[in-house]
């Protein structure tokens, strides 16, 4: 597999000066460790420090993902000198793929939380410690949309605007260029249980192949919002997180049910039925990939699409 030829990695090319893969990483981890560890010494000073799962310590996360975005920025524009857009957001479908991908992550969380429901005993009466639940909550979940846009497009831009495209660029091997980055984005959750390293990993996959096949990560972008906050504000489902104080439903797993089938302390993300859904949702993913990926592979061929064109 040879992803060359995907408009994402044809964007790369655009760049002045091409960054070798060592220094592709070092730019990639110094604006998320960099841009994070700026942001959220800011952040405190501005806004104070909300405890963990509090609706100041989210909007947080809005000034603590803008410097790792400021950061990127600033080396792709000086140094690569590219266009800031460059980095998957060409799309002229931008907004319509974001809309469409929005409604795909909460197809693909309501499916899995079926599941847990159906054979992982979760019901809408958890005992979580949340502090404003239902209808009380709703305006402000919704006030909360700009948290997750700006946290979700971070991780996108990063990982698969950014570290995919090069690796794309670079690679021979098409399997390396999309593995070695969703490793990545496994690892920076930190969170190192088995199951739920497993199951973001195939996230990176799947978010990999949609954003290759699209030519843009405003798809994945959506996909990846719409499952954080459904996770997290919407259904109250702890994740990869600390439980969110402000969340419209309650779900939780009863006492005494299987810790691999509700995932634990880390909800839906570490349940072996999450991982079932989302190997379905790669193989299908990577089909979409290869159907599409055969009517550009021609194009590379006799010269139609070139190292500095796009087809978006």
């Amino acid at each position: 597999m040879n992803v060359v030829s995907s408009p994402l990695v044809q964007e790369a090319a655009t760049a002045r000066r091409r960054p070798n893969l060592v220094v592709v990483w070092i730019v990639a981890l110094v604006a998320i460790i960099g841009g994070q560890s700026i942001g959220a010494v800011i952040a405190e000073a501005i806004t104070g420090h909300g405890k963990d799962g509090s609706v100041p310590a989210q909007w947080n996360e809005v000034i603590t993902n803008g410097f790792t975005l400021i950061v990127l920025a600033l080396w792709v524009v000086l140094y690569e000198r590219r266009s800031v857009f460059s980095v998957g957001l060409r799309d002229r479908r931008g907004v319509q793929r974001f809309i469409a991908g929005l409604v795909a992550g909460f197809v693909l969380f309501g499916v899995a939380l079926l599941l847990m429901v159906l054979f992982a005993d979760y019901d809408a009466n958890a005992t979580e410690s949340h502090v404003t639940t239902g209808s009380a909550a709703v305006w402000i979940v919704l006030s909360l949309i700009p948290v997750w846009i700006v946290q979700a497009s971070t991780e996108e831009i990063v990982v698969r605007g950014y570290l995919l495209q090069w690796h794309g660029l670079t690679l021979t091997n098409g399997w390396v260029a999309v593995i070695l980055p969703s490793v990545l984005f496994a690892v920076v959750h930190i969170d190192f249980h088995p199951l739920v390293l497993i199951n973001i990993f195939l996230f990176g996959l799947l978010f990999s192949f949609l954003s290759l096949t699209q030519g843009s990560i405003w798809f994945a972008d959506g996909l990846h919002m719409a499952w954080n906050m459904a996770q997290s504000n919407i259904f109250g489902i702890s994740g990869d997180s600390s439980a969110r104080d402000v969340t419209i439903f309650t779900f939780g797993a009863d006492s005494g049910a299987s810790v691999v089938l509700t995932g634990g302390d880390y909800g839906v993300e570490g349940s072996v039925l999450t991982t079932l859904i989302l190997v379905i949702a790669v193989a299908a993913s990577y089909r979409y990939y290869r159907t599409v990926e055969a009517t550009r592979a021609p194009a590379i061929a006799d010269g139609t699409i070139t190292e500095t064109t796009s087809t978006n």
